[in-house]
């Protein structure tokens, strides 16, 4: 089996979504597609989110946003360049108890659904979707929500599904997606997509009730 990685086009820029969140995008060359990644700034330091190994360029400039203490994937496909960050930061990389069953990488933190991440993460599982899938939420910003693949938000469409090839089980992930509501949220983020900026929530809320 081939490596990814090796189809990965490196990220160039890094881009502020909100003062505390900077994102970067690498380009898959064969599946044609953009992989994004996060830093966000958290009480407990700097936290990357399904992080692909950038530019050098956008590698100082990721150093220069303060002390990265951890890593975190929204699944178990994600681990990415995970294992070189954390070598290179002496970190620990997070993920969902389900994951370990699906990746490549060794887990140093396993966590559950509901469980409090460093700096005040939550993590949020979401059945149906891929192994170890969970999104995040911060209290931060007016309330921020970070999907892994289980919604994309293509540049110039509305939200979508994940492809149905991709699910693990498409009833049980629309089901699980409604857990999303419980939350608050202005801002969202995805692993595939553009971010939305200003009432995340009522733009979920609309999509999900028309995938009931």
């Amino acid at each position: 089996m081939y490596d990814q990685r090796e189809l990965m086009l490196p990220a160039t820029q890094l881009t502020a979504i909100t003062g505390n969140l900077h994102a970067w995008a690498a380009f898959q060359t064969e599946w044609k597609t953009f992989f994004n990644s996060y830093a966000l700034a958290t009480t407990a330091g700097i936290l990357l989110i399904d992080p692909t190994k950038p530019a050098p360029a956008v590698l100082q400039a990721l150093d220069k946003l303060g002390e990265v203490t951890g890593i975190v994937l929204t699944n178990a496909n994600h681990d990415r360049d995970a294992g070189w960050f954390r070598k290179h930061y002496a970190t620990q990389i997070y993920a969902h108890e389900q994951a370990p069953a699906d990746c490549a990488t060794t887990i140093d933190v396993l966590v559950v659904d509901g469980e409090k991440l460093p700096g005040g993460l939550t993590a949020i599982h979401l059945s149906g979707v891929a192994a170890g899938e969970m999104a995040l939420f911060s209290q931060d910003d007016g309330g921020l929500l970070m999907i892994g693949d289980a919604i994309v938000h293509p540049a110039g469409t509305g939200l979508a599904l994940l492809p149905e090839q991709f699910l693990e089980d498409r009833q049980v992930a629309r089901q699980s997606l409604h857990k999303l509501l419980d939350y608050t949220f202005q801002v969202a983020t995805f692993s595939h997509g553009e971010p939305i900026v200003g009432h995340a929530n009522q733009k979920f809320a609309a999509f999900l009730r028309s995938h009931h």
